[in-house]
């Protein structure tokens, strides 16, 4: 999603600290008016946490039954 992984798990943060705020607000106005932009901000803060990949490619075992050590 976004070309920088550090700015995507940034952008995650951020996403979390607004469903934290939001919920806290939630909470002490005891208004539920506040559910529906928790839960966008939630479904994309795990966008951006779920859209990060391995930076190493997994090398396959070799077949001579060797096996390196870990």
């Amino acid at each position: 999603m976004f070309p920088n992984e550090d700015l995507q798990r940034w952008a995650g943060r951020i996403c979390l600290l607004l469903v934290v705020a939001f919920g806290m607000m939630g909470y002490h106005f005891a208004n539920v008016r506040f559910l529906p932009i928790m839960a966008g901000f939630a479904i994309l803060a795990g966008v951006c946490s779920s859209g990060r990949s391995a930076s190493a490619p997994t090398r396959p075992l070799r077949d001579s039954g060797h096996h390196p050590a870990l």
